[in-house]
C-alpha cells in the first residue's frame, strides 16, 4: 500500500510521543476531548469487478456520508500564543443504499446496463500531533495530521443484474467485502470558548487510503472532505 512505511513510522513515533506527554504534562495541561457530527464527501471513481467480467464499473458514492467521532488532545509545550502536543481519535460514516454503481457489460449487441445499490461503511483510528493557537480570549484555531488505520465494509443490496428483455442474468457471487487500510488524516478548525473549559465549533478533515474490496468491486481509493460540527470539553 502507498501509505503503508510512511503510517507505521509516524505511528511508532506518535505513540512514543503521546505516553511521555500524558505521563508528563496531563495534570499541568489537561487533554481536550472533542465530539464530531457532520458529513462525508469521497471522490466518485471506478472500479474493477471480477464478478462482472471484470469490467470497469463506475462508482458514486452519496454526496453526503453521515459520520462522527471524538477527538483528544494531548498537550505537550504551551507557548504565549499556541500549544502543541499529540491528537488522538477515531469517527465512523455509514449510508445504507445511496452509493451507486454502474455500467455496461457484454458485447456484440448483448450489452446490458446496469446500476447497483450498495451499503458503506467506514470506520477509523488515528494518531498524530497538533497545534493549537489562540487568536482572542475565547477564540481558537487548531490543526493536526498523522497516520491512521481504517476499516471499510461493502455490501450489495442487489444479488442479480438482468437486461430489460429478462435475458443475460448475472448472479453476483459475492455482496460483501471488507477491508483494513492505513492511510493519512488531517484535520483543522475554530472553536469559540463559551463557558470556562466548554468550546463549540466547525471543522474540517480530510483522510484517505486505498481500500481493497477484492470481492466486490475491487481497490478502491476512499478520499475526502469532511465537514463537522464540533463540542470540546476540557478534563
Amino acid at each position: 500500500m502507498p501509505y503503508f512505511r510512511l503510517t507505521i513510522n509516524l505511528m511508532i513515533l506518535a505513540l512514543a510521543g503521546q505516553a511521555q506527554a500524558e505521563t508528563a504534562n496531563q495534570e499541568e495541561f489537561p487533554p481536550l476531548v472533542q465530539a464530531f457530527f457532520g458529513s462525508l464527501m469521497l471522490e466518485d471513481q471506478s472500479g474493477d469487478w471480477k464478478d462482472i467480467n471484470g469490467e470497469d464499473v463506475d462508482v458514486s458514492f452519496p454526496s453526503s456520508l453521515p459520520s462522527g467521532g471524538i477527538e483528544a488532545e494531548y498537550t505537550y509545550h504551551v507557548g504565549d500564543l499556541f500549544k502543541w502536543g499529540f491528537n488522538s481519535g477515531g469517527s465512523i460514516g455509514w449510508k445504507n443504499s445511496d452509493t451507486r454503481i454502474s455500467g455496461t457489460i457484454g458485447g456484440d449487441g448483448a450489452n446490458i446496463r446496469f446500476e447497483l445499490d450498495n451499503s458503506l461503511f467506514l470506520g477509523e483510528l488515528h494518531l498524530g500531533g497538533f497545534v493549537r493557537g489562540y487568536i482572542g480570549p475565547n477564540v481558537s484555531l487548531y490543526a493536526a495530521a498523522g497516520p491512521m488505520i481504517m476499516y471499510g465494509q461493502h455490501r450489495v443490496e442487489k444479488e442479480e443484474l438482468m437486461s430489460a428483455s429478462g435475458k443475460n442474468e448475472i448472479a453476483i457471487e459475492d455482496d460483501k467485502a471488507s477491508s483494513f487500510a492505513l492511510g493519512l488524516y488531517g484535520r483543522t478548525g475554530i472553536d469559540y470558548q463559551y463557558n470556562s473549559g466548554q468550546h463549540v465549533g466547525f471543522s474540517v478533515r480530510y483522510m484517505a487510503a486505498e481500500m481493497d474490496f477484492d470481492d466486490t468491486v475491487g481497490d478502491l481509493d476512499i478520499r475526502g472532505p469532511q465537514f463537522v460540527l464540533t463540542y470540546t470539553q476540557m478534563l
